[in-house]
């Protein structure tokens, strides 16, 4: 299932790139992540890891960096997890400073879990956007706040 949300951060393309694309950074604004680990170079190809909290429980999950395309574009997928996940983040330019997309795509793996995934897609995926639109409220207060330059 994919959702996506969009916020304008009042901060520079440049800037918000070098904070939002950085994995390490991810704990501040992307809920129920823990424990990040950047894996050699934030290039593509290479491998984060993390924990992260869903359910009331800790899963450990394992991520590769797809695509890299600096100041505008990052796509990570997971390799190993309780699900598939797949992270978007769009970034361009906007008269009040830098426009912020995230594109998430996550479901389950298996043919029976994803009927029943598909039969409850549009509650899902509203919640998903909603969750989304907080991930990125926060990463905006995160940068405008902090005075991240």
């Amino acid at each position: 299932m994919k959702a996506a949300a969009e916020i304008v951060v009042d901060r520079p393309l440049d800037v918000v790139w070098r904070w939002a694309a950085d994995p390490r950074n991810w704990e501040n604004w992307q809920e129920g992540v823990r424990d990040v680990r950047v894996e050699g170079r934030l290039v593509e190809g290479g491998r984060i890891s993390s924990r992260y909290e869903y359910g009331g429980r800790l899963h450990d999950f394992r991520y590769e960096l797809v695509l890299r395309d600096p100041p505008r574009r990052q796509l990570v997928r997971s390799l190993e997890g309780p699900f598939r996940f797949e992270s978007e983040l769009l970034l361009s330019e906007h008269a009040r400073g830098t426009l912020v997309r995230q594109v998430v795509d996550a479901g389950p793996d298996g043919r029976f879990t994803a009927f029943l995934y598909a039969a409850g897609a549009p509650f899902l995926r509203g919640g998903l956007r909603r969750r989304i639109k907080a991930q990125l409220r926060r990463l905006k207060e995160a940068i405008e706040l902090t005075g991240v330059r």
